[in-house]
């Protein structure tokens, strides 16, 4: 039933798809044949000038892609006090998941892969330590990103590090010419507060200068339904407050940069951040004094020269420098591992050449990457170390992007590689016991290939093959934070990533619906080993190998102008897990922590200083176990939000209104079983741009 279930939406998406071709091949198609010869000069003008205006070496470029991809502007949004995980999961093929309230972990999912398989990008920077784990987004400021870039199954060269489920790259505001810069607080429900600001100078002798700096607190005092842990006995159930869930974040971030010539850069950032996330008890006791604090700073030197000698190469190097300090404290045993007072460093240091090189009908590309990581715990209760653990990597990658049929099809052929050297040594578990340390050595090979072809008109098909293989982190190795537990015993996962789809993005000749912008995917992927992390009943989790899994789905995404004014935004997502392993009680199974359907329907409207939207996010069908015996209730989301842009007088500046309601109608959730999510939040920022 699951297959057949699955066939049938794969036929209704290709089949909305090939009517919707039908209804505007003759609108969008016909006026194009009318004027053939020029049709040709504007394709060509689209894919010399399509770039952004601040695109510099290094970016993606949208003419050399054949991965489904989405980018999220945040110039058209005012993020206010949401999250990076709010904005990652309207997107189509990720799921976000989150312990609860502002600032609580938010691991990523994308395509049914793990946030471990995801690699996130800060400004072409990996953010996923060897130390793993994921990566936390609550960790990301939203003040100083300019877009979010997301690439699905097969990753860009311009990543030399990919993901079995893709690549997320968050890029940061770049300079622009002028002064300029931002004033703002916010407040929101639960004691919310927010203060930021920006400075942006840019000089006559080519010289510029970034700062962003920001402040989020909130009580994360919600109240929410506690069962008492009995979910066969509603008798002891009763509403009360979040205790022990308050969150406080600072961060800043400097960039300075200097334009030699037009063909010659240099810029130096440094990026810095401390948050303290206390953590309630399962039970939600107002005893408990848990907290998790993290503080961390990257610096990335980096040099940009184009056009060089007879070939026009384009060259893009950085050096870059990372270090962060995490304070787990569970000294009262309330999360139930035993007491903890642990300090863990994470240092990470290495460089980077992405160079190119541009002819007429083909562009290679090059990413060599190599560094170190460092990684340190030491158990503060009894004043030991708990060993020491480095990771030596390399990795390449060669993509070549040839251009055939006067440029109606593009290929993609790419290589990833991809060294490995742990030294880990011995490590006194919380409870202990001795882990006997060891040293490996691990290579791999990821070979890809993509193509896009455009069909007719605005409609292209894509397809993309790749192979990936991810070494285990030191977390999944010897994880032991309060929520997880180590497995020193994990093999590293192999995986086949496999996809194909049909886009249309066009405008119309109609007032009435200005632009159209439909795709419809079909993705699937195969991995042996898989890493997967098995929760308890108390919420504990731990990374076990499934000998084999099995990730397949659908995505269909639609936009549709409405003249000037309107925007209808849709996608929806529905993936097929299973568990191919050998253990008997787990094979066939779901795999957990994977929403099997999940849809989002928003409009917008942009009426001079006005800006509204409502939304409707809907996620059901999730198992928290592997067994498949913890079924998630289905969650469903409303949230509306308004902005107003008042401007001053001339050379004055505006101001910038910001309101949004989340979980309007105060659906109750969880993500993560025993964590439950906030009831319906408001929040308000108000910001002077001069």
């Amino acid at each position: 039933m699951k297959e057949l279930s699955l066939r049938s939406k794969i036929l209704f998406a290709y089949g909305l798809c090939l009517v919707l071709s039908f209804v505007f091949s003759s609108i969008l198609v016909w006026p194009a044949a009318a004027e053939e010869n020029s049709l040709v000069l504007d394709d060509m003008v689209v894919e010399a000038t399509g770039l952004a205006d601040d695109f510099r070496t290094g970016d993606v470029d949208p003419g050399q892609l054949t991965s489904f991809s989405s980018v999220i502007n945040l110039d058209e949004i005012n993020p206010g006090i949401i999250s990076l995980g709010d904005l990652l999961a309207k997107e189509v093929g990720i799921q976000v998941r989150s312990s609860g309230g502002l600032g609580g972990y938010s691991a990523v999912s994308l395509r049914g892969a793990s946030g471990d398989q995801v690699f996130v990008y800060l400004d072409g920077v990996l953010l996923n330590d060897a130390s793993g784990g994921g990566v936390n987004l609550a960790l990301v400021p939203l003040n100083d990103v300019a877009a979010i870039e997301i690439y699905r199954g097969i990753s860009p060269v311009n990543f030399a590090r990919a993901g079995l489920g893709g690549v997320i790259n968050i890029r940061t505001r770049r300079s622009k010419s002028g002064s300029n810069g931002t004033l703002g607080f916010g407040l929101g429900s639960f004691a919310s507060k927010r203060l930021f600001g920006s400075l942006n100078q840019q000089t006559e002798n080519r010289c510029d200068f970034l700062a962003f700096a920001e402040y989020l607190s909130s009580d994360n005092d919600f109240k929410f339904l506690n069962n008492n842990g009995t979910d066969w006995n509603p008798n002891d159930d009763h509403r009360e407050r979040r205790n022990n869930n308050e969150y406080f974040r600072r961060s800043l971030m400097l960039k300075a940069g200097h334009d030699f010539s037009d063909d010659l850069r240099f810029e130096i950032s440094e990026q810095y951040l401390n948050q303290d996330r206390r953590l309630p008890a399962w039970n939600n006791t107002p005893a408990a004094n848990t907290h998790f604090e993290t503080e961390s700073h990257q610096v990335v030197a980096r040099l940009q020269a184009d056009d060089l000698s007879s070939l026009h190469l384009n060259l893009a190097t950085q050096l870059f420098y990372g270090w962060k300090e995490e304070h787990y404290n569970d000294s009262q045993s309330a999360i139930g591992l035993g007491r903890q007072h642990e300090r863990y460093n994470t240092d990470k240091y290495g460089g980077s050449i992405f160079c190119e090189w541009p002819t007429e009908f083909q562009v290679l590309s090059v990413n060599l990457e190599a560094g170190r990581e460092t990684y340190k715990a030491k158990d503060l209760l009894r004043s030991r170390p708990r060993g020491d653990s480095r990771r030596n990597y390399f990795s390449g990658a060669l993509q070549d992007s040839i251009y055939l049929f006067g440029r109606r099809l593009l290929l993609t052929p790419a290589c990833h590689y991809q060294w490995y050297g742990d030294k880990l040594e011995s490590v006194t578990s919380a409870s202990g016991s001795k882990i006997p340390g060891y040293s490996r050595n691990h290579d791999s090979l990821s070979p890809s290939l993509g193509a896009r072809y455009e069909l007719w008109g605005p409609f292209s098909l894509q397809a993309n093959a790749a192979r990936y293989c991810r070494e285990p982190s030191f977390y999944e190795l010897f994880g032991d934070r309060g929520f997880t537990v180590g497995n020193p015993d994990l093999k590293a996962e192999e995986g086949d990533n496999y996809d194909v789809g049909l886009i249309c993005a066009s405008p119309t000749p109609w007032a009435w619906l200005s632009r159209v912008e439909v795709e419809a995917v079909l993705f699937y992927s195969k991995i042996d080993n898989l890493i997967t992390r098995i929760y308890d009943a108390r919420g504990i989790g731990k990374s076990e190998n499934i000998s084999a899994a099995r990730i397949s789905g659908v995505e269909a995404r639609a936009v549709l102008d409405f003249g000037p004014y309107f925007r209808l935004i849709g996608n929806a997502t529905w993936q097929d897990t299973e568990n191919q392993g050998k253990i008997p009680a787990f094979n066939g199974k779901d795999l957990p922590g994977r929403w099997q359907r999940s849809y989002m329907a928003r409009l917008e409207s942009n009426y001079r200083w006005l800006r509204c939207y409502v939304e409707y996010q809907h996620e059901s069908k999730m198992y928290y176990d592997a067994a498949n015996l913890l079924p998630a209730d289905s969650k469903d989301l409303v949230n509306l939000g308004l902005t107003m842009t008042m401007p001053l007088a001339p050379g004055a500046g505006e101001l910038v209104f910001d309101f949004e309601i989340k979980n309007l109608n105060g659906d109750e959730y969880q993500d993560f079983n025993g964590y439950p999510m906030p009831e319906a939040e408001l929040y308000f920022n108000i910001a002077y741009h001069y």
